[in-house]
């Protein structure tokens, strides 16, 4: 198990251009990924990264990519989960897909199969303030944590994590998840979608800008993780939809 935590700044902590880039995000997601707060230790390369994930996120065909990554993430394992869990965990069905895509492009452009292009401006527009963002998050430590941290084999925990923390929700949820992530069809879905992620990412080539290797580190964590929380959001907010096997609709 690894000692080590990533060090992330947080929107409220955030000022000058790491507090710019955060509102731009927000005015397009409902919450600031992780991997933007724990770029955000290091601005430039905050900025870099953030102005190639939105030349991807802003592209045409992002959200049929998006479309297409969310369906990758069904799993033919059987989870249950309550309502209540369900429903906390559907924001990152919507969020998620978009970010495993913006994390193999750049991952795929740090690898250099991606041809970079010149970053463009970041060209902030002054505007209204995003809106408060509708994900909490437990921000000090949980006795799941380090749990979490070593199933990942990572040094973060993923917002996904901290939300249901903050909802009183992560000791219903993780025995699912442990059982999903550890089981040979969990890991064999993740291993399929990371794939699929980098198919998807490889066509969104005109975005490629990102070159910033002492962020290797970081970026790598993001590559495990994003894969995992999907396969784990998807199969978890749409179990309650599903009838227990043995039932009369089953």
């Amino acid at each position: 198990m690894t000692s080590r935590r990533l060090a992330l700044q947080h929107e409220d902590d955030a000022t000058g251009l790491v507090a710019s880039v955060f509102a731009d995000i927000r005015r397009r997601m409902s919450f600031t990924p992780a991997i933007f707060k724990a770029l955000a230790t290091d601005p430039p390369a905050l900025e870099r990264a953030w102005v190639h994930a939105r030349a991807v996120v802003d592209d045409g065909r992002f959200a049929a990519a998006t479309s297409r990554l969310l369906a990758a993430a069904r799993t033919p394992v059987s989870v249950r989960a309550s309502p209540q869990l369900a429903d906390a965990l559907r924001p990152f069905t919507t969020e998620l897909p978009g970010m495993l895509l913006v994390v193999s492009s750049l991952g795929l452009a740090l690898d250099g199969r991606l041809p970079l292009v010149p970053p463009p401006p970041l060209g902030l527009v002054d505007g209204e303030a995003p809106p408060e963002p509708t994900v909490p998050e437990a921000r000090g430590e949980h006795p799941l944590y380090d749990a979490v941290r070593e199933l990942y084999g990572t040094e973060h925990v993923p917002t996904l994590y901290r939300s249901l923390a903050a909802r009183g929700l992560l000791d219903e949820a993780w025995p699912a998840v442990s059982s999903l992530l550890t089981g040979d069809d969990g890991a064999a879905s993740v291993a399929r979608l990371a794939e699929a992620g980098e198919r998807e990412a490889v066509v969104f080539d005109g975005a490629a800008c990102f070159d910033v290797e002492r962020t290797r580190p970081i970026l790598d964590q993001f590559r495990i993780a994003l894969p995992r929380n999907l396969v784990v959001a998807v199969a978890l907010s749409e179990s309650a939809d599903r009838p227990l096997p043995g039932s009369p609709s089953a």
